[in-house]
């Protein structure tokens, strides 16, 4: 059984070549495996997934072909660690 943000995760998949054609760019929310809109700014898709869903689980994503060359997960994030520093 998948998790609720992993079915979200999945639709956003399976939509997102269509939503490239339009969207790319803009800021999606994901809620039953639907897009709530399109937003130039992911705190104004925030405002308006919260007003109408309220505070549950959501998926916010923006618009990327990002996730077609790395996967569902997008592009891995590197965060140095401020303890290790390479030798020179």
């Amino acid at each position: 059984m998948k998790k609720p943000l992993e079915k979200e995760i999945d639709a956003f998949m399976e939509q997102l070549p269509d939503m490239l054609k339009q969207h790319e760019g803009m800021w999606t929310v994901f809620k039953e495996g639907k897009p709530l809109g399109f937003y130039h700014a992911q705190e104004d898709a925030l405002r308006e997934a919260y007003k109408k869903y309220g505070n549950v689980p959501l998926l916010l994503r923006e618009v990327s072909r990002e996730y077609l060359e790395y996967g569902k997960y997008g592009k891995p994030v590197i965060i140095p660690s401020p303890i290790y520093s390479p030798p020179d």
